[in-house]
């Protein structure tokens, strides 16, 4: 990505589709307060971190393709997820 502005809006759909999988797969609410892109050689993919919004002191991670919004990774407590 070069241009700040295409950056700005990957990020914020990407973080869209990451706050909707975790409430959908996890039942959880979540607030993303960093980001961070693979290097352009390494693909499309960002790092988003952030909290629950009940508890901010339990962070989440999800790896996520800002092109395809696919999940490629996910970080929760075990104690969260919901089988």
């Amino acid at each position: 990505m070069s241009d700040s502005r295409e950056d700005t809006q990957a990020i914020n759909k990407a973080m869209n589709a990451g706050k909707t999988y975790f409430k959908e797969k996890y039942d959880l609410n979540v607030e993303f307060t960093r980001h961070k892109f693979n290097p352009p050689d390494l693909g499309t993919d960002v790092g988003l971190y952030g909290h629950l919004t009940e508890d901010p002191d339990t962070e989440v991670f999800l790896l996520i393709n800002y092109d395809t919004l696919e999940v490629v990774t996910v970080g929760v407590p075990e104690e969260l997820i919901k089988k």
